[in-house]
């Protein structure tokens, strides 16, 4: 999404990353169709393969994470505050303003100006990416820090583990399942100090350089993978077992703040960046322009999801173990479709895709 942003200040690109930069991209419409009838299908067959493919897909947002810490906090590359906010922070800002506006135009028209401005601010649900990455770049320069030294940023990954996913993902459960009083005033207690707040996704972040910077040896890569494979069966049967015990359909287990997320997230990432990728001719051209849009693609999206469900088009509409594949194919297409003329336009392609 907008690590395209990072990519492109960039002179040398790497096809492993932007081979994965589309496949997160089609992984978050995948996501976004798997996702229709989560709690309303609870607990027929449908859910179940909603379940399945749900978790399949999970990974797309921490791994865009890592992808930008990859890039941003490269040790061959200076960024200054002046590129930083001139550029990278100021698209951000520009594209929510603009296309939170066009996703909720009516709304916005129809006014009072104090609820317009509520609802401009707020923006489409998942436009909260784009909240939560410009606070991550915003601090590019703390990140930068912590990620000179080694140490320091072993350090910041492991507190980020422990007290981002480990952490809350067990007193959830915990809280979830057993109901105990000492549990929720020990899950308050935790939360008061804010240590999830302040190294959540900003793990994911550091986490995509580490990995990128320092690859892996053959012996690790293979316990990133089986550690990948455990994470994606506990997702599915995590949330089946503790849906069907507590009577309705749970998430717990396929939050992006969970050490089965996180588990599977690394391993996409290490499967694409251990090893360089060669891809040349017109394949590379194709790869490196799919990838430049690939934000474009992520603001548009929704828009082709609210048309169709507007005309009963869900990815329901057949079974869904067949259904979500293609009804993620026709809006990837769509955008894509969509985007690639727009980023023809001089300033449009700069600050709106």
């Amino acid at each position: 999404m907008e690590n395209n942003l990072a990519a492109n200040s960039f002179v040398r690109r790497d096809a492993g990353l932007d081979l994965l930069r589309v496949m997160a991209v089609v992984a978050v419409v995948w996501l976004h169709a798997s996702s229709q009838r989560f709690v309303e299908a609870f607990p027929t067959a449908e859910w179940t393969v909603r379940v399945c493919y749900d978790a399949l897909s999970r990974w797309c947002v921490p791994v865009f994470l890592m992808i930008s810490g990859a890039l941003f906090l490269r040790h061959d590359r200076t960024i200054s505050l002046r590129h930083l906010f001139g550029k990278n922070v100021l698209r951000i800002v520009v594209a929510f303003l603009v296309w939170s506006y066009v996703y909720s135009f009516v709304k916005i028209n129809a006014g009072p100006p104090s609820k317009s401005f509520s609802i401009l601010m707020a923006g489409p649900s998942h436009f909260w990416y784009l909240k939560m990455i410009l606070g991550i770049y915003i601090a590019v320069p703390v990140f930068r820090a912590i990620a000179a030294s080694r140490r320091a940023e072993q350090y910041f990954i492991v507190l980020a583990i422990v007290v981002a996913h480990l952490i809350p993902f067990t007193l959830s459960v915990m809280k979830n399942l057993t109901g105990q009083p000492w549990v929720t005033t020990l899950q308050g207690f935790y939360n008061s100090l804010y240590l999830n707040v302040a190294a959540g996704y900003g793990g994911y972040f550091v986490m995509g350089h580490y990995l990128y910077t320092y690859r892996p040896s053959a012996r690790m890569r293979k316990v990133y993978y089986a550690l990948g494979l455990v994470a994606l069966l506990a997702m599915v049967g995590g949330t089946v077992a503790c849906s069907y015990h507590m009577g309705k359909a749970v998430n717990w287990f396929i939050n992006y703040l969970t050490p089965t997320v996180l588990g599977l997230s690394v391993a996409v990432f290490v499967l694409f960046t251990a090893r360089p990728w060669q891809v040349g001719g017109r394949a590379q051209w194709w790869l490196t322009t799919a990838a430049r849009l690939t934000f474009g693609v992520y603001l548009v999206h929704v828009l082709y999801i609210r048309t169709a469900v507007a005309h009963g088009i869900t990815s329901s509409w057949i079974h869904p173990a067949i259904g979500i594949p293609l009804y993620t194919l026709a809006i990837v297409a769509a955008s894509f479709i969509t985007v690639w003329p727009l980023s023809k336009i001089p300033y449009l392609n700069r600050y709106l895709l």
